[in-house]
């Protein structure tokens, strides 16, 4: 699934940094671009989106108040150059505030927040199927968009993390601790201050720790306890 996104902004060069921005994010769709609120409000209307990148300083009347005029607002990441209407946009909601010039590390999380909200960490039901559960997770200055049933085991190595998959693996600067949080638990076992595993991936389980696709993993005193609940080892 992606998100569509519309980028309003009355300066050419500053829609052109967001859109060479966005276009580095998987789980992002481009549907359109609008100099003024006018068009931008008449456009959402009639073709609504799901994430507005949106400059304040408008022609007709400013980013903020078109967001007023409208029903259900998408969410809304402000773009300006000006700090002092912070506390007005906070108020409305907004996901975040970008100071021009924008860097990509900082629209990126922006951008990661807006995943958040949407719950992206779940299952859901679309009439009789149900849609795969997934992450996101940022690598290689992109955010890569990774099914939990694709995971065998996360990997803590002095400040980045291996996400080992079945096909590949991604490497994060995300903490170990801030991705434990992000696996469910029924399916997701810590099990050393290293290593987190998913359950069904585990083919081989002893007292002193478990095998992974032929690789061993031990485990941690602190977690061993747990652990072996968690794997329902008896």
């Amino acid at each position: 699934m992606k998100y569509r996104y519309l980028i309003v902004d009355d300066e050419p060069l500053a829609r052109k940094l967001v859109l060479a921005h966005t276009s580095k994010i998987e789980g992002l769709e481009l549907a359109g671009e609008c100099e003024d609120a006018i068009v931008a409000g008449n456009m959402l209307r009639s073709k609504p989106v799901d994430l507005l990148f949106l400059d304040i300083q408008l022609p007709e009347i400013n980013g903020l108040k078109l967001m007023g005029t409208l029903k259900n607002p998408p969410a809304v990441i402000i773009t300006t150059a000006y700090r002092d209407f912070a506390p007005e946009a906070f108020d409305l909601d907004v996901i975040d505030y970008l100071l021009k010039p924008i860097a990509f590390e900082r629209l990126m999380k922006a951008v990661n927040k807006f995943f958040d909200r949407k719950a992206i960490v779940s299952h859901f039901s679309t009439g009789q199927e149900e849609q795969k559960a997934f992450i996101y997770l940022k690598a290689e200055r992109k955010s890569h968009k990774v099914y939990m049933e694709d995971i065998l085991y996360v990997e803590s190595l002095d400040d980045y993390v291996k996400v080992h998959l079945h096909n590949q693996m991604l490497i994060t600067r995300e903490n170990i601790s801030q991705l434990e949080q992000k696996l469910p638990a029924e399916a997701f076992v810590r099990i050393h201050r290293s290593f987190i595993v998913a359950v069904k991936a585990v083919s081989c389980i002893s007292l002193e720790g478990v095998e992974v696709k032929g690789k061993r993993l031990p485990f941690g005193r602190v977690y061993k306890h747990s652990a072996l609940a968690g794997l329902k080892f008896k």
